[in-house]
C-alpha cells in the first residue's frame, strides 16, 4: 500500500519536480558521456602518435568528484520538498501512518525520480559520449567517426554512483523525518533561514563593511596591475594579493546580501511614487521578502554563478594556452638541453657530444633529417658562479650555431659586422622591455675587446624556451671566433626526424637518451645527486623532450581543461539555476493567494504577468550581476598580467573567440532556466 502510495505521489509531484529532473537529467548525461571514455569496451581510433589513457584516467575520477558536488543539489531539493509537504506528511501521521512509514514512503518517492533521472540521462548520454569523442578526435587532427555503443560497465558505474548519492540523502531525510515532532511539521512553513539579531546599526555597519571590503578587493586589483620590482618578488606578492582581493571579495557579497534588505527599504520608504505606482508595492514588498529570509543562500548563490564563469571562460582560455605554448617551447623533434646550474665545481663542467644519440637513432629507424649541437658561453667565467635567480648571468651563443637554429626552423640566416653583437629574445618580453635592455648596454666588453649592437640590434623568433640560461630570456650573438675564448656554461642538441614517429617510440629514445647521459656522466651524479650541502637542491643537468610525447601530453592536458571546465562549469551553473528556479515555484505555491487577490482588485493577467516576470528577473539577475562584477575584474587583471603570453600562445582574436564561447554558454543556459521558471511560475498560479 504504501510502495503504490509513493508511486502516485510521484506521478503527482513531477510538476514540482521537473526542473530538478532535466538539471538531473543533464548531468547524468554529461557523467555517463565522459565515463564511458573509460570504460573496457571503449575504443578510441587515433594514430599511434598519441597516448589518451592518461586523459581517460583523470577524466574519469574527476568525474565523479564534480558529480559529487550533485549531493549538495539532491539535499537541498529533498530538504524543499520535505519543508514544502511536511503538512501532508503530517496529515499521513494522523490519520494513523507510522512516521517511520512516512519517512520511508517519501524515500522511495524521491529514489523514483532519481531512477527516472538516470535512465533518461544515460539515453541522452549516449548521444553526448559522441560529442567528447568528437572533441578528441578534432583536437588530434584526427578524422571523426562516430560509432554509437552502449556501454554495459559504464551504465552499471553510473547507476551505483548516483544511487549511492540517493540513499545517502535519503537515509538522513528518514532520520530527520522520524525524529521531527507533528507540531513542527505543522508549523513548518513559519521557518525561515537563520538570522542574526537585526538592526538598523547592524544593518548600516554590514553595508559599510561590504563597501569596505569591496574597496579593498579593487585597491589590491589595482596593486597586482602596477605592481613592481623583480619578477621572482612579483610573483609572491601577485599572489599574496590576489588572495585578499578574493577573500575580500567573498566577504563583501555575503555583507552586501545580509544588509540588501535594509537597503531596499530604505529605497522603498524614500521614492514614495515609485512605491505605490500600479503593482510596484507588492513587487517590491516580494523581493524584498525574499532577500530578507534567505541572504546567506542569495550570496552564495552569486559567488557559486562567479566560479562556473570562470570555469567556462578560464579553463577553455588554459586550453588554448597550453596548445600555443607547445609551439613555442619545443620546435624540433628532439629536444636535448644541457643546464649545470647545479654543478658548483667550475671543474666538474662535463664535456658533451650528442654522437651517439645520432647512431641510436639511425640503427632504430629514425634517422635524422637535420640536427645541430649547439653551445652557449658564459660572458665572463666568474659567471659560473652566479646562482642567484635574481642575478642569473646573460649566456652568449656562437653566430654559427646560432645561424644553424635559425636555418633549421626556416628563418633568415643572420650576418655581423667586426666588432659587433645581436640580440636573441624571449617572444614573450614586452618589445619595450628590449629597447630599454639594448639602449643601457649598446656596447660591451668581452675579453677586452668592445663590441657595438648591430643595426638589427634583436630577434625575437622562437627558438624554444630551453635555449637560455635559467631565470633569463635572452642570449647574446657573438662571432664564432670570440665565443671559442669564452668558457662553455652548457651544449644542447636539436634535430628533426625524416618519417613519422609513435607515441612508445618517442618515450624509448627519451629512457635512452636520459640512460645515456646518465652512464656517461656518472661521476657528475654521484657527486651532486646525494650532495647533503646545506640550502642545496639538484637539478638534472639533461632533459630529454621529444615532440610527439609533448605533443600528446600536451593535448591530453588542454582537452582535460577543456572538457573539466566545461563540465564543472556546468554542474556549477545549473545547481545554482535550479535552486534560484525551485526558490521561486515555491513562492508561487505559497503565495498563489496573493496573486488571486491582485485578480479581484481587478488587475489584468498581461500586467499579472509583468510582474511575474518583473520578480523573476529581479532575483534571477541580482546574483549574476555581482558573478558579472567579480568576472569582468578577473578578466581584466587576467588580461593584463598576462598581456604577452595571450599575443604569444593565445591570440586576441581567440582570446575573445573563447570568452564568447563561454558567456555564450551561460547565457544560453541562464536563458533556459529563465524562460522554464517563469512559464513554470505562471502555470502554478492559474
Amino acid at each position: 500500500m504504501y510502495a503504490k502510495l509513493a508511486i502516485n505521489n510521484a506521478k503527482r509531484s513531477i510538476k514540482d519536480y521537473l526542473i530538478y529532473i532535466v538539471t538531473l537529467t543533464i548531468c547524468v548525461s554529461l557523467f555517463y558521456g565522459f565515463s564511458s571514455l573509460s570504460s573496457s569496451n571503449y575504443t578510441l581510433v587515433t594514430e599511434d602518435m598519441f597516448n589518451f589513457d592518461i586523459l581517460k584516467e583523470m577524466l574519469k575520477y574527476s568525474t565523479y568528484g564534480v558529480t559529487a558536488l550533485l549531493v549538495l543539489l539532491v539535499g537541498y531539493v529533498n530538504k524543499y520538498m520535505m519543508k514544502r509537504r511536511q503538512k501532508e506528511f503530517a496529515t499521513y501521521i494522523l490519520l494513523g501512518t507510522e512516521q517511520r512509514s512516512v519517512a520511508l514512503m517519501f524515500f522511495v518517492e524521491t529514489l523514483i525520480i532519481g531512477v527516472i533521472s538516470i535512465v533518461a540521462g544515460i539515453l541522452i548520454g549516449t548521444l553526448f559520449s559522441q560529442v567528447v569523442t568528437a572533441l578528441i578526435l578534432m583536437t588530434a587532427g584526427q578524422e571523426i567517426i562516430f560509432s554509437f555503443k552502449i556501454y554495459t560497465d559504464t551504465i552499471l558505474i553510473t547507476f551505483a554512483f548516483f544511487i549511492t548519492i540517493f540513499c545517502i540523502i535519503g537515509f538522513f531525510n528518514i532520520g530527520y523525518l522520524n525524529k521531527i515532532k507533528l507540531i513542527n511539521m505543522l508549523n513548518s512553513e513559519k521557518k525561515t533561514e537563520f538570522q542574526f539579531k537585526r538592526s538598523k546599526v547592524v544593518y548600516i555597519t554590514v553595508f559599510l563593511m561590504s563597501i569596505a571590503s569591496y574597496s579593498t578587493c579593487g585597491v589590491y586589483a589595482y596593486k597586482i596591475l602596477y605592481s613592481s620590482g623583480k619578477d621572482v618578488i612579483l610573483a609572491e606578492q601577485k599572489m599574496m594579493f590576489a588572495l585578499i582581493a578574493l577573500v575580500a571579495f567573498i566577504v563583501g557579497t555575503y555583507a552586501l546580501f545580509y544588509s540588501a534588505s535594509y537597503i531596499a527599504i530604505v529605497i522603498k520608504n524614500k521614492w514614495t511614487g515609485f512605491k505605490y505606482e500600479y503593482t510596484n508595492l507588492f513587487l517590491i514588498g516580494a523581493i524584498v521578502s525574499k532577500i530578507k529570509t534567505v541572504p546567506i543562500l542569495m550570496a552564495t548563490i552569486s559567488l557559486t554563478l562567479l566560479g562556473s564563469a570562470l570555469c567556462f571562460t578560464i579553463t577553455l582560455l588554459m586550453s588554448q594556452w597550453s596548445l600555443g605554448y607547445l609551439e613555442y617551447r619545443i620546435p624540433f623533434d628532439v629536444n636535448i638541453s644541457n643546464q649545470n646550474i647545479s654543478i658548483t665545481d667550475i671543474n666538474d663542467m662535463p664535456n658533451i657530444n650528442y654522437d651517439e644519440i645520432v647512431e641510436y637513432m639511425d640503427i632504430n629507424n629514425h634517422p635524422l633529417k637535420n640536427y645541430c649541437q649547439v653551445e652557449t658561453y658564459f660572458i665572463e667565467e666568474k659567471d659560473f658562479y652566479i646562482k642567484d635567480k635574481i642575478k642569473m648571468p646573460i649566456l652568449a651563443i656562437g653566430l654559427s650555431d646560432f645561424n644553424t637554429l635559425r636555418k633549421t626552423l626556416g628563418y633568415e640566416e643572420v650576418t655581423l659586422k667586426e666588432n659587433e653583437f645581436t640580440m636573441q629574445w624571449d617572444k614573450k618580453v614586452d618589445e619595450s622591455e628590449i629597447k630599454e635592455y639594448i639602449n643601457n648596454n649598446s656596447i660591451i666588453n668581452v675579453n677586452g675587446e668592445e663590441f657595438k649592437v648591430s643595426s638589427n640590434s634583436h630577434y625575437i623568433d622562437s627558438l624554444g624556451e630551453n635555449i637560455y640560461n635559467f631565470w633569463t630570456d635572452t642570449l647574446i650573438v657573438l662571432p664564432d671566433e670570440v665565443c671559442e675564448e669564452l668558457m662553455i656554461a652548457s651544449t644542447q642538441f636539436y634535430g628533426n626526424i625524416k618519417a613519422k614517429m609513435n607515441y612508445e617510440e618517442a618515450l624509448k629514445i627519451e629512457e635512452f637518451a636520459s640512460t645515456w647521459f646518465r652512464e656517461k656522466h656518472i661521476d657528475l651524479y654521484n657527486k651532486y645527486e646525494e650532495s647533503e650541502e646545506e640550502n642545496y637542491s639538484f637539478t638534472d643537468p639533461a632533459k630529454i623532450r621529444m615532440k610527439v610525447a609533448e605533443t600528446s601530453v600536451v593535448i591530453t592536458m588542454s582537452l582535460f581543461m577543456r572538457i573539466l571546465g566545461i563540465y564543472l562549469g556546468a554542474v556549477l551553473l545549473m545547481i545554482s539555476l535550479t535552486v534560484l528556479a525551485l526558490q521561486q515555484l515555491s513562492d508561487s505555491i505559497d503565495h498563489k493567494q496573493r496573486f488571486k487577490t491582485l485578480k479581484k482588485l481587478g488587475i489584468e493577467k498581461k500586467e499579472i504577468n509583468k510582474l511575474i516576470l518583473k520578480q523573476i528577473g529581479c532575483y534571477f539577475v541580482i546574483p549574476i550581476f555581482i558573478a558579472i562584477i567579480g568576472l569582468l575584474i578577473f578578466l581584466y587583471n587576467y588580461s593584463v598580467i598576462f598581456r604577452e603570453q595571450i599575443n604569444l600562445y593565445i591570440g586576441n582574436s581567440a582570446f575573445i573567440l573563447n570568452m564568447i564561447i563561454g558567456i555564450s554558454l551561460i547565457i544560453i543556459i541562464y536563458s533556459c532556466y529563465f524562460m522554464a521558471t517563469y512559464y513554470t511560475f505562471k502555470r502554478n498560479i492559474e
